[in-house]
């Protein structure tokens, strides 16, 4: 996991509000997933079963058992995904065709998702197709922002591959 270092006024960078006000309720913390409808490699992928769950139920249910986050979305723009998302606990974001097309990029979707949630001080982008992640792991990220002053966190993976390749013999 990397991230970026404490900003210097703390959780102010990362919320937009003061962290020094007892009294105000802590920053809403969402969880946001992207779930296009219109995948061209797997069509519909963001709700194919895996291990008899669709692929965003796995993430849905690690955001809602991790209790960080004040409200859990997904943004689409098909209605099979978004009746997937209602069923593990996930309110609904429609998003626009403009930032449905093949060419829109994630933050293309979360800044439309921040033009209409204007509650939400801090999103936490989860990708729909990480299966494996662990409430842990939102735990742990929500302390980042929260607690430790960082006001980005993102998750890397190392991947190693061999330096050498295979050498078909020759015939002498």
């Amino acid at each position: 996991m990397a991230a970026t270092a404490p900003a210097a006024d703390s959780l102010s960078t990362a919320s937009g509000r003061p962290s020094g006000d007892a009294e105000r309720a802590p920053p809403h913390m969402a969880a946001l997933v992207l779930a296009r409808g219109g995948s061209k490699g797997i069509p519909l992928k963001n709700i194919k079963l895996l291990a008899g769950v669709p692929l965003i139920g796995w993430v849905l249910r690690a955001a809602v058992d991790s209790g960080v986050f004040q409200s859990i979305w997904v943004s689409t723009d098909h209605d099979e995904i978004e009746k997937v998302a209602k069923q593990f606990g996930a309110q609904v974001h429609r998003r626009s065709s403009e930032v449905s097309k093949d060419s829109s990029t994630s933050m293309d979707a979360i800044v439309e998702f921040l033009q209409y949630h204007d509650e939400v001080d801090i999103v936490g982008n989860i990708q729909a197709t990480s299966p494996c992640l662990h409430p842990a792991d939102l735990i742990r990220v929500a302390k980042m922002i929260r607690e430790d002053g960082f006001d980005s966190v993102f998750s890397v993976v190392r991947r190693h591959q061999f330096r050498w390749s295979e050498i078909k013999k020759r015939s002498v």
